[in-house]
């Protein structure tokens, strides 16, 4: 029998014995269909990050705040067209022993952190502003990053709108794409 047979008849056994299916262990991976796709992202596909690409996302730390370790993470991003114009995406999933509390840490975070603000906190997640300040060209460039967060389940899911090069983000565009990511997390329930 196959591998992926015989994962299916054990997944059946467990529903119908009542156990259910858990969400991902320590070390699983999160599997695609729980990520934005490129029916999501307007055709782009979206492609895995390494360690080295948007580390101060994956989780937002606030001013290098301690929040809860997630069991497994996965993030990918991608460049899409909005309005003409290119903006770079990034989508950050985790799965959490208590979504909550990683939560509850990040609002807390953001009370003593002059670069990071609360742009709305809704009953289904936050929106956040991280602002960068640089040189670019010898002129001083004001940047805005725009970080929505919510969760479902054990997942907490986070989508990031850093718009391109000195252009900011757009707090639509990562409210829009984090209700897409939402859904798709949901699978991991």
């Amino acid at each position: 029998m196959s591998t992926i047979r015989r994962s299916l008849v054990i997944a059946a056994a467990l529903l119908l014995a009542g156990a259910g299916i858990q969400p991902a262990s320590a070390g699983a991976a999160i599997p695609d269909e729980a990520l934005l796709q490129a029916a999501d992202l307007g055709g782009v596909t979206p492609h895995a990050t390494d360690e080295d690409d948007w580390p101060q996302l994956r989780p937002p730390r606030p001013c290098g705040a301690t929040v809860p370790t997630a069991i497994t993470d996965r993030a990918v991003a991608a460049v899409i067209d909005v309005d003409r114009s290119p903006e770079a995406i990034m989508e950050y999933l985790a799965l959490h022993r208590d979504p909550d509390r990683y939560l509850r840490k990040l609002k807390k975070a953001l009370r003593n952190c002059p670069d990071w603000s609360l742009e709305s906190s809704r009953p289904d997640g936050l929106t956040l502003r991280w602002t960068q300040r640089w040189e670019h060209v010898g002129e001083q460039v004001t940047h805005h990053t725009y970080v929505a967060v919510g969760h479902t389940g054990r997942a907490v899911v986070v989508v990031a709108d850093s718009g391109w090069e000195t252009s900011s983000g757009d707090p639509a565009v990562a409210e829009r794409l984090l209700t897409s990511a939402v859904r798709r997390a949901s699978v991991l329930r």
